[in-house]
């Protein structure tokens, strides 16, 4: 309203839709719950089991949790057929993403009705299988965090963001997503993925200096970028170097390697999420939530597409090259090893 985007009486018809409480009166009578309290799984399931004794058997409740495990919170929940993850992106407003996790005993009826009300409220659902980080997250981990080792590798946090927004075509590069999503909460979840997926997620120096760091992103004003109190980026703070004990930044790497180790890590996550767990059922999924979820540019056909177009024998071979000189962390896993035998597509 204060935008002039609708009128009073709009406002006042919508508003007239919400009501606030502080205890359980009304829950008897609705249909969906959507818990989306601290990312704590004691508190998650204390909070779901205390829920469900103030609706009814059949009340869907549904987590909006981006990293933990809806298999484990079902255990809290009285009739786990009908409990389900509803992980939304953010900004909320403007990312139209939303991942239904299905856990194993969550029922066909909860998963298509948590799908349709979805759509109702005009987002964009994809079913996924529990795993840790589910599908996006799982993906934009990996990236994350070589721009971590981009960065411990001498290149400056402005060169790099420039890299994947102006010239690959991504919305922010990885330093301003980290900003976005907060350092504090990229930390617990780097920590949450080494122990669940071992020495694929191999944790940067960087990460115990970020700890030690009262830097938390956009949120507090500071992160790799400053912030004015409203929350506009301003200059890549360059203190942040020392504060790393990283020596300043002298750029020594190509743009090429920048972009290939930190698209092409999605590239070999996806091929393990896709063949090996079956995250999702197809490729399309990936592509779809890759786009809606983080802004993936669209005119590239999402990721496994763009993976298509340059070949799954290229990326295996780069990403040969990039171990050697890096580490483990960036061997082609075995599915998209076998797929560049052959160089197959994953389309």
């Amino acid at each position: 309203m204060k935008r002039r985007k609708i009128t009073k009486f709009e406002y006042q018809a919508k508003m007239a839709h919400i009501s606030g409480s502080l205890d359980y009166s009304g829950f008897k009578n609705v249909d969906v719950v959507v818990e989306a309290i601290v990312e704590d799984m004691n508190i998650k399931k204390k909070v779901i089991a205390e829920t469900a004794k103030h609706c009814r058997v059949n009340t869907i409740i549904a987590s909006n949790t981006s990293s933990l495990s809806i298999t484990e919170m079902a255990e809290a929940a009285p009739h786990p057929e009908n409990f389900i993850g509803m992980h939304f992106f953010n900004p909320v407003d403007k990312m139209p993403l939303v991942e239904v996790i299905r856990g194993p005993k969550t029922s066909d009826l909860a998963t298509v009705t948590i799908f349709e009300l979805c759509k109702k409220m005009g987002k964009t659902p994809v079913v996924v299988k529990d795993g840790p980080g589910f599908l996006v997250n799982r993906l934009l981990m990996p990236y994350m965090i070589e721009a971590m080792f981009l960065m411990q590798d001498g290149m400056a946090i402005e060169v790099v963001d420039r890299y994947y927004t102006h010239k690959f075509g991504m919305p922010m590069g990885p330093f301003r997503l980290m900003d976005e999503v907060g350092l504090d909460v990229c930390i617990k979840v780097v920590k949450i993925f080494h122990k669940s997926l071992g020495e694929r997620i191999e944790v940067p120096k960087l990460v115990e200096a970020m700890l030690d760091s009262k830097r938390l992103g956009k949120k507090s004003g500071r992160g790799f970028y400053l912030y004015d109190d409203k929350g506009k980026q301003l200059s890549v703070d360059t203190g942040i170097y020392g504060e790393f004990q990283l020596p300043m930044p002298t750029n020594p790497l190509s743009e090429k390697e920048c972009l290939e180790r930190g698209v092409f890590t999605m590239i070999n996550e996806a091929a393990l999420a896709l063949v090996e767990d079956r995250i999702v059922n197809d490729a399309d999924s990936v592509d779809l939530a890759m786009i809606m979820g983080t802004g993936f540019p669209p005119f590239r056909g999402g990721l496994l597409k763009y993976a298509d177009s340059l070949g799954s024998q290229y990326v295996a071979q780069e990403l040969e090259v990039y171990a050697s000189k890096c580490g483990a962390r960036l061997k082609p896993s075995q599915p998209l090893q076998n797929l560049a035998k052959t160089n197959r597509k994953f389309h």
